[in-house]
């Protein structure tokens, strides 16, 4: 009897938690991100994790329906990031084989670091409307984010590979225990890696195609393309990194589905678009990742408002982090870029050229064109660097639709699940974004989210990210950094009161701060606020500030309150 009792209790607790996922949205305009066109006035009925029904008639709602008043709002598909790395976290010591700056942060515990803040990064992408990610390359470990991590933590659909398939792995990757670049050098190597790869479940399989003088492309065809057999054979799509046009050629010829860079040696030729759309192969811009890394060795981040409003704060601070670090402390390359860019903005001016002509005339030939950012890498971040790549894209003159149809279907169809996510349709998950204005009319209107639903569940935006004191100083330094008096503002209380110790009042209210820092940061160009140190004590943080003015450097210890998420007291003592 006991037994029976608890039963029918868990059964009747599942029954309402079913009910409670039962969702109405009424009178909202669908956008259809096949054709651009806007359904108006339409009704759509969410159970559990699906899209039940959509309709222009009234859809009779449910005892313990919510239901969401979608008048004059949008709804699309949540947006798919193509491309990210876990295992790396964007900040300025996550590629030492890129910068070796181990002397400073050891790789041991930026590699825990990167693990740390996964669900951090979950919450962020949702915040930004970012419902799936691939990860495309990573250690092991990656299986238990998407395996365990997502099970226990709020997060978007994560879809992965293992460990990448290299003819070559940079010396930091080497001596790992978990390995996310392996050397793959013959077929029988390929085949032990793949073998001990696939009781995981991988989504998909990604080959690092890296070439040069010692190691030519077709040196590499044969093991490329025995890799694409086993993953076909297992029902499996092959990503490949080509970056060279000859190179992508060959990776298609060997049996590759998915290229996750730019051609960006040569603007595509004839053969290369018919072989791209005979192979169905999609096609993934990552426009800015490589820039990124030579803005953040020389510690000038574009501070894009996304970045200062949205990235973890720790991670976009440390990319200015190379200002303090002297010349005997960074590689010879370091040293020369400090000394003249010059060389390295053509190199890029002349790449960024090439790259977007290629996407240009790939999206006219009906390639198959999907976002993705590449994020992780330094001065690439998780969510917040996704808007950014949109824009990028948009430069290339490819239309507003298109950029859509990239962020949401098209990326769907690249990886094989346009069944279940990637346009509002009735049996698809419930992944889904709610704007106060279209996107397709400006893109600039994807920063206006209402509300994110994500497998059916109504996530509040506001309630996304809840930051910590330490998090929101330091954001607030980041915009300091930047000269950014809106982001600086942002992290202030309307009541904020500014002290000298210990209770001289300087600045009372939101408009004495900003008008005092607007002057500030109109007349010092070199503005730069380097943390020495830093206690955190409740919610409250005290920072030893290490101050720039032109060419006088002051120090000061600053005492920050923070309440509700805002700075509402700060304390100098000079």
């Amino acid at each position: 009897m006991k037994k029976i009792t608890i039963s029918f209790i868990a059964f009747a607790l599942s029954y309402t938690s079913l009910i409670a996922q039962s969702t109405l949205i009424e009178n909202i305009n669908i956008i259809d991100v096949e054709t651009g066109k806007i359904n108006p006035k339409q009704n759509i009925l969410i159970e559990g994790e699906k899209i039940i029904s959509i309709s222009s008639k009234k859809i009779q709602s449910k005892e313990n329906t919510s239901v969401i008043n979608g008048a004059d709002k949008y709804i699309m598909p949540g947006m798919i990031d193509t491309h990210i790395h876990f295992f790396q976290t964007g900040d300025i010591y996550t590629r030492p084989d890129a910068e070796d700056l181990t002397h400073i942060v050891p790789y041991e515990e930026e590699i825990q670091f990167a693990k740390d803040i996964i669900p951090d990064n979950f919450k962020r992408y949702l915040r930004l409307g970012i419902t799936t990610v691939m990860d495309v390359g990573g250690p092991f470990y990656n299986f238990k984010v998407r395996d365990s991590i997502t099970k226990n933590n709020l997060s978007p659909n994560v879809y992965l590979t293992g460990p990448l398939f290299s003819p070559y792995q940079p010396k930091a990757f080497s001596k790992l225990d978990d390995i996310p670049i392996e050397k793959i050098t013959s077929i029988e190597e390929a085949t032990v890696l793949f073998n001990k790869m696939l009781p995981y479940k991988p989504n998909f399989i990604k080959v690092w195609y890296i070439v040069n003088k010692d190691n030519p492309a077709e040196k590499s065809f044969p093991v490329i393309k025995h890799i694409a057999e086993l993953a076909h054979k297992n029902n499996l799509k092959l990503a490949v990194h080509a970056t060279q046009l000859n190179t992508a050629k060959l990776a298609i010829k060997a049996g590759g589905d998915i290229l996750v860079h730019s051609i960006r040696d040569h603007v595509v030729d004839k053969e290369f678009v018919d072989l791209i759309k005979k192979n169905n192969v999609t096609y993934i811009p990552t426009l800015l990742v490589s820039k990124n890394y030579w803005k953040s060795f020389l510690a000038k981040p574009d501070n894009h408002p996304q970045d200062l409003a949205f990235a973890n704060p720790k991670i976009y601070g440390t990319l200015t982090d190379l200002k303090k670090i002297s010349d005997d402390k960074v590689s010879k390359r370091i040293r020369n870029l400090r000394k003249d860019d010059s060389k390295l903005k053509i190199f890029y001016a002349k790449k960024d050229s090439v790259m977007h002509k290629n996407l240009k005339i790939l999206n006219d030939n009906g390639v198959n064109i999907a976002t993705g950012t590449d994020a992780g890498n330094i001065g690439t971040m998780h969510a917040s660097s996704y808007i950014q790549e949109i824009e990028a894209m948009q430069k290339s003159g490819i239309s507003n639709l298109d950029i859509i149809k990239a962020s949401t279907i098209n990326a769907a169809k690249g990886f094989g699940l346009d069944n279940n996510i990637g346009s509002v349709l009735e049996s698809k998950l419930a992944d889904l974004i709610i704007l106060n204005k279209n996107p397709i009319e400006d893109l600039k209107n994807l920063n206006t989210i209402e509300k994110v639903i994500k497998s059916g569940k109504i996530l509040e935006p506001s309630e996304l990210i809840k930051e910590t004191p330490q998090q929101v100083v330091q954001r607030q330094v980041n915009a300091y950094n930047a000269r950014n008096i809106d982001a600086f503002m942002s992290t202030y209380a309307d009541s904020i009161k500014v002290y000298n110790f210990p209770k001289e009042i300087i600045m009372d209210g939101k408009e004495q701060v900003r008008d005092r820092f607007q002057k500030i940061f109109d007349k010092v160009p070199n503005l730069y606020c380097e943390i020495k140190n830093r206690i955190v004590l409740g919610n409250k943080v005290v920072d030893r500030e290490y101050v720039r003015f032109n060419e006088k450097y002051s120090n000061v210890i600053a005492v920050y309150e923070v309440i509700d998420g805002k700075i509402s007291k700060v304390t100098f003592i000079r």
